[in-house]
């Protein structure tokens, strides 16, 4: 019998602060799994003070999945955008949407020094788009992918500190990340229904803050971070169930709780394997850096 699909996020890896400890620290949440997707802010591959740090566990990665005859599933993030042209996946015949959460406003981290310029890039790049695609999720996918990209050129001396310094730094952020903790949950439910409404569950990142909400028959999902705040989750789904579980930090190496935080029963039994149902993203925007 295939092993269950395991989904994190948030590890960014190659980062001496705020990530997860290694790839191979990591390897234990997917021992004995069939596929493993690293749903966005996988590795710091694109800031150059840290890209060769994070290419050596992107490589660790990529062994250790081997080692475990794990399917490795990479999605992009904000901090990643150009690590995989997935953005997201259904599974379960669209019931399971994940993805990693920056598409859900426009200037992708609103708390951000770079904010105001990434918004503009949001904007001048989706009116490359046609208007009669505008809503369709892949374009806005690819829409946040390129204000992504400006965020990361934009912050790419200041990201060599570490969230809590930034924050520190500018404190009035701190009631913006606040607010957006706080609207998040109802963004996701709304995107959600709006571009995947077969879905009963949406899975992302990105905010670092875990949690799990109800929104008249959709269930978001959060599954945190390895760095401040803290706190990372993994989902599992197996056979016909959907679980949530808390991370710990054990000798060295991540594990899961020894019971899940909620589980759940999915309409039909997942087929491990065959499970994904997804495009890439190949349109690009062809709007200028602002």
């Amino acid at each position: 019998m295939a092993g269950p699909i395991v989904i994190l996020s948030d590890t960014h890896l190659g980062r001496p602060h705020s990530s997860a400890v290694s790839a191979k620290a990591l390897s234990p949440l997917w021992a004995g799994a069939s596929r493993l997707i690293l749903n966005g802010d996988v590795a710091e591959v694109h800031h150059p003070k840290y890209a060769e740090r994070a290419e050596d566990e992107m490589i660790s990665l990529f062994e250790q999945c081997e080692i475990e005859g794990v399917i490795l599933t990479l999605l992009s993030g904000n901090h990643d955008p150009y690590l995989s042209d997935l953005r997201h996946v259904h599974i379960a015949n669209d019931s399971i949407f994940v993805t990693h959460g920056d598409v859900l406003h426009p200037a992708i981290a609103p708390w951000s020094p770079a904010a105001p310029y990434v918004r503009m890039a949001h904007e001048e790049a989706l009116s490359q788009v046609p208007p009669e695609d505008r809503d369709h999720l892949e374009a806005r996918l690819a829409v946040s992918r390129y204000a992504s990209t400006r965020e990361c050129e934009l912050l790419c001396d200041k990201l060599s500190s570490s969230t809590t310094v930034q924050v520190l730094r500018r404190p009035w952020s701190i009631l913006q990340v606040l607010h957006y903790w706080h609207v998040i949950p109802s963004l996701a439910a709304c995107f959600t229904k709006t571009h995947c409404p077969k879905a009963k569950f949406m899975i992302f990142g990105h905010t670092h803050r875990p949690g799990i909400w109800e929104f008249e028959g959709l269930t978001v999902i959060n599954t945190g971070c390895y760095g401040f705040p803290g706190h990372p989750r993994a989902v599992t789904i197996e056979g016909q169930e959907l679980k949530v579980w808390a991370i710990k930090l054990k000798k060295g190496e991540y594990r899961l709780a020894r019971e899940p935080i909620k589980r759940y029963e999915l309409p039909e039994a997942v087929s491990a394997p065959s499970a994904l149902n997804t495009r890439p993203v190949i349109f690009r925007p062809n709007a200028k850096a602002m």
